[in-house]
């Protein structure tokens, strides 16, 4: 050693020492260097032939393909699925269910795992009111937008496979993306590599021939699935036993009640209410502060409510977005339309047109409460149904609301409107009764209630004719009993599965 080098390594200085350290490579740069120089993913061999080896051409997107005779029902698929996506306790993006039936005389039950189908004509994001879902053009996988999402749970009642999960954590919707980031670089999603069975594939798949097979007289669908007619799934089940193609699904045990939204329970009996009410206003010519106040009063709850419903409330203006496509957004801008033009009406502002203008936003509005829920294809929301629900809510309460405003102000109570009120409401009750048999037993107590509201108020309608006064207890009850029929209508809505 030299003088000067021994005077160099005596001098050192801890800048020379800090450069020295980063000079040394990292265990993780390490690693990535090693792995970077791999030209084929060290997993590879296990599911080399379970992804495609390029991607979609025209007319062509990628879908799962699940061998049902493969599936064991292990969840290897589920735990990776959690564990790759860094998903939270509780959330889950794939499932592995169970369904039983018989193959001719010999009872016989089937694993089936089931993620997101991506489907070609996504109900979910033709749902959605901030277009918070967008269709891959090039891979036709369809992807949640968490920063965009509102969290109005919407896509989980419009989507027939309960694909999108709600978190009450995060206040959003999100799902299954097919681990696109994954494809992007040939590797396998979660779900795949971790079958050890190979039961998932991805495969590259024809739109047109998926849209054909779905629309079939007869579709090949695992029994008890939902019809794939509603929203084309791209996901293909394959079975070379045939056993279950042949399968006769069992007789599905009655469902847990859904969710209840009572906020949006709320939002619906009180616009219907609101709504009922301006109108009969209009058609009776009454237009006294009072019947505007109760009119408007109501809407205006019911809008702030329906933001109590929202993971995000704080971005609820994005709803008005998918106006295009959407009911949801249809029916916040007919509301709030409504809503307004009332508000000028009672004022005296503009010319008596705008009544009228307003009496039509708030119908429309009431016509997109319809169309929102009928357009989920859920059996408990036929069409008929849903329509005979909220329009005699709309026409029974809005009457009340303004024989209430007529016997609070000294105004003759019109004897045709206590008869209708009491008509319509015993109609109803009556209806209602026929499906008590099919109620999930954690239902009854509700119903009951329900039934004891509608009744008591059909009574009490009796006593509003001598004693104008009652009418408060008949509008009370009348709300009470209609806010509970509506948490039936949620509760009851399970999706058939």
């Amino acid at each position: 050693m030299t003088l000067l080098s021994a005077v160099a390594a005596v001098e050192e200085t801890p800048v020379d020492r800090f450069l020295a350290e980063q000079a040394d490579l990292s265990a993780v740069e390490r690693f990535a260097q090693r792995h970077a120089a791999e030209l084929v993913p060290a997993q590879a061999r296990y599911y080399r032939d379970l992804v495609p080896l390029t991607a979609p051409g025209p007319g062509q997107q990628y879908a799962f393909e699940v061998d049902l005779d493969a599936c064991t029902g292990c969840k290897a698929c589920v735990a990776a699925c959690h564990s790759l996506n860094g998903l939270d306790d509780g959330e889950s993006w794939r499932s592995v269910t169970t369904v039983a039936g018989t193959v001719g005389e010999v009872p016989f039950q089937q694993t089936v795992t089931a993620a997101c189908h991506h489907c070609a004509d996504p109900a979910c994001l033709n749902g959605c009111p901030v277009d918070a879902y967008e269709k891959d053009p090039v891979t036709g996988i369809v992807v949640h937008l968490d920063d965009q999402c509102i969290g109005c749970s919407y896509c989980t009642l419009t989507c027939p496979y309960e694909v999108p999960v709600y978190n009450d954590a995060r206040g959003i919707v999100r799902k299954c993306d097919l681990c696109r980031g994954r494809l992007a670089e040939g590797e396998a999603p979660a779900c795949v590599q971790a079958c050890p069975n190979q039961a998932i594939a991805v495969r590259v798949v024809d739109i047109a021939a998926a849209r054909q097979a779905a629309l079939a007289p007869s579709p090949t669908v695992v029994a008890g699935m939902p019809s794939p007619a509603i929203t084309i799934p791209s996901t293909v089940y394959l079975s070379a036993s045939g056993r279950v193609a042949a399968m006769a699904a069992a007789t599905p045990a009655r469902p847990a009640p859904a969710r209840a939204h009572p906020p949006l329970a709320a939002m619906l009996v009180l616009t219907q209410l609101s709504v009922g009410a301006f109108v009969t206003d209009l058609v009776l010519g009454r237009s006294s502060m009072l019947h505007a106040l109760v009119a408007i009063g109501a809407g205006l709850v019911a809008l702030a409510a329906s933001t109590l419903h929202l993971g995000r409330p704080q971005y609820a203006y994005r709803a008005v977005i998918g106006l295009r496509h959407s009911w949801l957004s249809r029916e916040v801008v007919a509301f709030g339309a409504f809503t307004g033009l009332a508000l000028l009406h009672a004022l005296g502002v503009l010319p008596t047109p705008v009544g009228w203008a307003a009496a039509a936003a708030g119908l429309f509005g009431v016509a997109c409460s319809v169309l929102i829920y009928t357009s989920t294809r859920r059996a408990a929301w036929r069409p008929p149904v849903v329509v005979a629900t909220f329009g005699s809510t709309t026409v029974i309460l809005g009457l009340a609301a303004t024989a209430w405003a007529s016997a609070v102000s000294g105004t003759r109570v019109l004897s045709s409107v206590t008869v209708v009120v009491a008509t319509l409401a015993a109609l109803k009750l009556a209806a209602e009764a026929t499906r008590v048999g099919r109620l999930h037993p954690d239902l009854s107590r509700r119903a009951q209630a329900r039934y004891a509201c509608g009744a008591g108020a059909v009574v009490l309608v009796a006593v509003a004719a001598i004693v104008p006064l009652v009418w408060t207890a008949v509008l009370g009850a009348l709300v009470a009993g209609e806010y509970l029929e509506r948490w039936l209508f949620f509760t009851t809505a399970s999706p058939a599965r």
